[in-house]
């Protein structure tokens, strides 16, 4: 979901790095603080960042391992989710960094 994001935006495929480390933790972050303010909770946040990333472990698991059968998805969808840790720790601190600020408890009401 979000390599193809970054197809459409940038015209080619991102270094896998950045792709991992810097757009997806940005672009959920953002997700994940919009929600935020909408619903006015901190906890929605991580439900959403858990969310954004399984969603988008399906759709790159059943794009490459399609045709292999309903075990290897099953089984790289739990690989892929689990060695996308690193990258969801970085989009929790820096989402919750966000909203602990003043300016966002005044502004938005975010408890």
């Amino acid at each position: 979901m979000f390599k193809d994001m970054a197809y459409y935006m940038f015209g080619r495929e991102l270094d896998p790095f950045l792709q991992l480390f810097v757009f997806e933790p940005m672009m959920i972050t953002l997700i994940a603080v919009i929600v935020a303010m909408f619903t006015k909770k901190a906890w929605t946040m991580a439900i959403v960042i858990i969310l954004l990333n399984i969603i988008d472990n399906v759709i790159d698991v059943n794009f490459l391992f399609g045709g292999q059968g309903i075990g290897t998805i099953i089984a790289k969808n739990i690989a892929f989710f689990f060695a996308n840790f690193f990258s969801m720790f970085y989009e929790f601190v820096i989402s919750f960094v966000i909203t602990s600020t003043a300016f966002m408890h005044k502004k938005f009401g975010i408890a």
